[in-house]
């Protein structure tokens, strides 16, 4: 089965359901942003008086679908979503609401497959830019902090491997924190960076040291990705004007140092440096990007190595756990 046909399967069936109002493609192929690699993401309407009957059945709607081997299903208050992966590997997510819920879509965001009721006339032609989430941004250096606290604990217990997961967690971060920085109405999936984040950006994760489960690599990749984070998440705080944990970052210098001779970089101040398409702020202007507003990824003063954070166990479940953005 070809993802569209899969697509079409998914028409027939729940257009044959009265219970489903209407069906829209959503994500990068309701934006017309997908590629051959793109899973199929929908909005399925219904009642209210009928979500319960219709999520409490989706067991046996999904398998007149097409066979799956996995489906996850998430609830929240105003959304029931289906994770779905066929037997042929095509991966669709379906998010069941009712009407009420209409205003969390815009028309350039999702593309109808039915609409038995004419529900995408009432939607919205466009929406804001998102904005960076003071809270969002607070939480993620907290926890970026508080990870590289542990690395005296890594480092002298000798867990490599350990350090090499903290590694790919606190990249993790990073590019969470940048994605906080770009002004779209949706910033798409996880796996899909490239168009999202300015070519700058993309070049500075690139360039970071390989991941290794070696102390010379723990300490390496978390420093690197120190003088990235810290000075991009202080400038997202001021701009956001979320307070900045001054204690926190003063204990953490303090204990590094103490502890493994590493110090922090300064937090430099930003300055924007002006690219093709950008605007005399340094704002990225240009077509392919879509006219995005970008914080200037360049410090003043010299290049400075940054501390490294290694994860003990807790700290990944904890960091994943945080890193989560429930839909609805």
């Amino acid at each position: 089965m070809s993802r569209e046909e899969l697509i079409q399967r998914i028409i027939d069936v729940l257009q044959a359901d009265d219970r489903v109002r209407a069906t829209w493609l959503s994500g990068s192929l309701g934006r017309g942003a997908g590629d051959r690699y793109s899973d199929v993401d929908l909005v399925a309407i219904v009642a209210e008086e009928d979500r319960a009957g219709f999520v409490a059945e989706w067991d046996g709607i999904v398998a007149a679908i097409a066979s799956v081997v996995l489906t996850h299903r998430l609830s929240f208050r105003s959304s029931t979503v289906f994770n779905q992966v066929t037997a042929d590997w095509l991966r669709f997510d379906v998010s069941v609401i009712t009407p009420a819920s209409l205003d969390r879509y815009t028309a350039s965001t999702v593309r109808p497959l039915f609409d038995k009721d004419d529900l995408y006339s009432r939607l919205r032609q466009k929406g804001e830019p998102l904005a960076p989430s003071g809270p969002r941004i607070q939480g993620l250096t907290k926890e970026f902090m508080r990870i590289l606290g542990l690395l005296p604990v890594v480092l002298g217990r000798e867990e490599y491997a350990v350090s090499a997961s903290g590694s790919g967690l606190i990249r993790m971060l990073l590019i969470q924190l940048m994605t906080e920085d770009v002004a779209v109405e949706d910033r798409g999936g996880a796996l899909h960076l490239r168009g999202l984040l300015p070519d700058a950006q993309l070049a500075a994760i690139d360039e970071l040291p390989p991941i290794l489960a070696t102390r010379e690599s723990a300490i390496a990749v978390h420093m690197a990705v120190a003088r990235l984070f810290l000075p991009l998440a202080r400038d997202l705080s001021k701009r956001t004007g979320t307070p900045w944990p001054d204690a926190l970052e003063s204990a953490l210098r303090a204990h590094l140092d103490s502890q493994l001779g590493l110090k922090l970089p300064d937090l430099s101040p930003w300055r924007p440096t002006a690219g093709a398409g950008d605007d005399a702020n340094g704002n990225d202007r240009s077509p392919a990007r879509g006219g995005r507003h970008i914080a200037a990824w360049h410090q003043t003063g010299p290049a400075q190595p940054a501390p490294a954070t290694a994860t003990v166990l807790d700290a990944l479940a904890r960091a994943a756990h945080a890193s989560q953005q429930a839909p609805g």
